[in-house]
């Protein structure tokens, strides 16, 4: 900690005081030979940049507990364990996903509730044999059914909307045929209609505080709009994920942290990873190389030139405004 110097007749002027005991100070006394590298790395640790308020004291809850609670819920949906790479329904996923987008957008509903939906789907649609002609229903019933779990009841689309907006009533569906569909659709998961979509763990992280004080920008000291350009590309990569299964062999926790690191990388930030998102993720660099690896590999593939070239936040807010 740097201190103000002294001139030496200030020192000489000062007057002897007892060394207080430590416990005024409010903090246990930890001796050298008990102090750990975890401790040093804690005393180190840099204060989020951009957050003004710890999301903790404006919930009044324990933020980490819900972070737990999410990293133990999210194999009911996504895992290793559930990858399924030879689903039949596959070649004509990315149809779906952008089709469901579309019908979300048109309903004005927030994008992790398209994001949970399209969960919904998939859970569904790897583990059974779904016929084609239902293929629009049970889509649509999963969004239906994701908006109404995710979203607050005045913001969930009325079906006589829904079965007019995705031309579901043409094919002779009422409003009473669709609630079928959808209890058929809680049926197919079990009632469990928990889903964490790495947008959700996106969410918890940024709100926590993703950038640090001592961060630097292509070299610079961090400028005010740094975290917002750090949410949209996490966004973007979030969304860019979601249309590719292949990333569904990975948790979406640790998908999630491969994501904050690319949206740094993306964004020049150094660096790249560092103690305090271990601490905040529980993944080590190491751990998340290979699905980092995958996702820039992706973007690199999909948008040829931009993982290679310096992007500024300006360019960032003009590419996803």
């Amino acid at each position: 900690m740097a201190t103000e110097s002294m001139s030496f007749e200030d020192a000489h002027q000062c007057k002897f005081v007892p060394i207080q005991p430590w416990e005024h100070s409010g903090k246990p006394f930890k001796g050298f030979a008990r102090v750990t590298p975890v401790d040093v790395e804690e005393m180190m640790e840099s204060e989020p940049f951009g957050i003004e308020e710890s999301i903790d004291e404006v919930l009044n809850v324990c933020t980490e507990d819900l972070y737990l609670d999410m990293r133990e819920r999210q194999i009911d949906y996504v895992s290793p364990t559930c990858f399924n790479p030879t689903a039949s329904y596959l070649p004509y996923r990315r149809y779906l996903v952008d089709w469901m987008s579309d019908v979300g957008d048109q309903c004005r509903l927030h994008t992790t509730t398209i994001h949970v939906s399209i969960l919904y789907l998939d859970k569904i649609f790897r583990t059974r044999d779904i016929p084609r002609s239902q293929w629009q229903l049970i889509a649509t019933a999963c969004i239906s059914v994701a908006a109404k779990y995710e979203e607050a009841e005045e913001h969930c689309p009325p079906i006589p909307d829904l079965l007019e907006l995705t031309k579901l009533s043409n094919a002779g569906h009422t409003s009473l045929s669709f609630r079928e569909g959808e209890v058929e659709v809680l049926r197919h998961l079990g009632w469990r209609l928990r889903a964490v979509p790495p947008l959700h763990v996106i969410g918890y992280f940024l709100a926590k505080g993703a950038i640090y004080q001592d961060d630097r920008w292509q070299g610079r000291s961090l400028i005010e709009k740094i975290p917002k350009y750090v949410k949209k590309y996490a966004e973007f990569f979030c969304n860019l994920t979601l249309q590719e299964y292949t990333f569904q062999q990975y948790y979406p926790t640790q998908l999630a942290a491969a994501i904050l690191m690319a949206s740094r990388v993306a964004l020049q930030l150094e660096p790249h990873w560092r103690p305090e998102l271990v601490r905040l993720t529980g993944y080590e660099e190491c751990e998340i190389a290979k699905t980092f690896n995958h996702v820039w590999n992706y973007y690199s593939e999909q948008f040829p030139g931009h993982g290679n070239r310096s992007t500024s936040p300006k360019s960032v807010a003009e590419g996803f405004s």
